[in-house]
């Protein structure tokens, strides 16, 4: 078909109740040395704020569609099914992309055929701190390399700095609307496993990190969903065999994570069972402070009823 090679970029913006940040996302696409390759699609995911307005500023330059409120997986959909471009971007919000962003990962689309996906190091951004260069990446880059044994341990690649081939969104499929966090993780790993990526070593985009609107702040509620997206990847374990003793680790990783921010607020029962099943998932090696937090876990849980079972009737005795 004919757009499947129209050297396009389809650029998605979803946006809830955050108008204020529009401005710089935008602009900062408006200013790619190859914006005129840009297609801008701003997704309103039910906001009450006045991103309509502020959306209409830059006129014919962004296109606005408006949903009601389904979440971010199901905005970057609604974009990705409205638009024909041969290739897709996507950029959070609050976060603004490098000027040579685009054109740098379309000269690797052009040159490298078989890459399915496009990444590339960023900058965090704190208010009253200076930027920020993220780590590097555990994959080699600026060459096309298999990152699925890699993603199927941990995430490495931000949201803002991807671009994939529409071909290969068409195969995998798009973001999992049932995954309200962690489903552009799940949507990385599953093109990793069907193609190649290339993870550029410069940097492509400033990413904000203490938005206190954000989502992914909630730790707790951001590696709920995080576990969830891995219980899902599974089933790409079918095309992908040798990626299984990484997802058993990435699995152990994740649990033990949640095992200690669910110690951290006192949820010893929830504690022990990721705890517990950390341990599963990767029973050896492993420090023995964690099998000592897992005793302590347990410990606690059967504890902790009787505990506020006790305050609480010291607070009834102390009202009468």
């Amino acid at each position: 078909m004919e757009n499947e090679r129209n050297g396009r970029v389809t650029v998605v913006i979803p946006t809830y109740n955050r108008a204020h940040y529009l401005p710089g996302a935008i602009r900062s696409v408006l200013n790619q040395t190859a914006a005129d390759r840009c297609d801008i699609i701003v997704v309103d995911d039910g906001s009450t704020d006045d991103t309509p307005g502020v959306v209409a500023q830059f006129g014919n330059h962004v296109r606005y569609l408006r949903q009601p409120n389904a979440g971010s997986a199901a905005a970057r959909n609604a974009a990705i099914n409205a638009s024909d471009a041969e290739f897709v971007a996507f950029l959070d919000v609050d976060d603004e992309w490098l000027p040579d962003k685009i054109e740098r990962q379309l000269a690797v689309m052009t040159r490298c055929p078989e890459a399915a996906l496009v990444a590339g190091r960023s900058y965090d951004r704190a208010s009253g701190a200076p930027l920020r260069l993220r780590p590097e990446p555990p994959v080699a880059t600026d060459a096309p390399v298999d990152f699925a044994p890699a993603l199927f341990k941990d995430n490495f690649i931000p949201t803002p700095v991807v671009m994939v081939r529409r071909s290969a969104l068409e195969h995998v499929g798009l973001f999992q609307p049932e995954l309200r966090q962690a489903q552009d993780y799940h949507l990385w790993t599953r093109l990793a496993c069907h193609g190649r990526g290339v993870y550029l070593s410069a940097p492509l985009a400033v990413i904000t990190t203490d938005d206190p609107d954000s989502v992914s702040r909630d730790a707790a509620r951001l590696l709920r969903w995080s576990l969830r997206a891995r219980q899902l990847l599974r089933r790409e374990l079918r095309v992908r065999p040798d990626c299984r003793p990484a997802w058993r680790r990435g699995m152990a990783a994740c649990l033990a994570q949640l095992r200690d921010e669910c110690y951290r607020r006192r949820e010893f029962a929830d504690a022990t069972r990721f705890g517990a099943a950390s341990l599963m998932y990767r029973p050896w090696p492993r420090p023995k402070w964690e099998f000592g937090r897992l005793l302590a876990s347990a410990a606690r849980a059967a504890v902790e009823p009787v505990r506020k079972a006790r305050h609480s009737s010291q607070v009834q005795c102390s009202a009468t």
